[in-house]
């Protein structure tokens, strides 16, 4: 009796197994930059059906799919309104009467150290 990993090198010329190791490695890459605790699958299915009559040949073909865990994405705070819409500030809460200082305003700066420092001498 034939074992089976002889016969997946032979699917399709020895491009199930090449494609294989292939789907193995992005699963791993994609496993390996999400760090969230989950992994992945790959699913392998082998199609067989007569070539022609009575000839005994077969027709093999396969799919393979594969899948990865999912990248977390960002989230926003929003609040909902009455009328259904989602809002980026809450529009319960009063809103502050907040402005932009000029940068190119002229800003004074006063010393608010009058005494003069003294350095003394210290020899040993």
């Amino acid at each position: 009796m034939r074992s089976a990993t002889d016969t997946l090198r032979d699917i399709a010329g020895g491009e199930l197994v090449e494609d294989l190791g292939e789907v193995i490695r992005e699963l791993n890459t994609a496993i390996s930059l999400v760090d969230n605790g989950k992994g992945g699958s790959i699913t392998v299915k082998i199609n067989i059906k007569p070539a022609g009559r009575q000839s005994g040949a077969m027709r093999v073909g396969y799919d393979i799919k594969l899948s990865k865990p999912n990248q977390p994405r960002r989230e926003s705070i929003m609040f909902g309104t009455p009328e259904g819409d989602l809002l980026a500030t809450d529009p319960t809460q009063r809103q502050l009467d907040l402005r932009d200082i000029n940068a190119t305003s002229p800003t004074t700066v006063r010393d608010v150290n009058t005494t003069p420092i003294t350095l003394k001498q210290v020899t040993a």
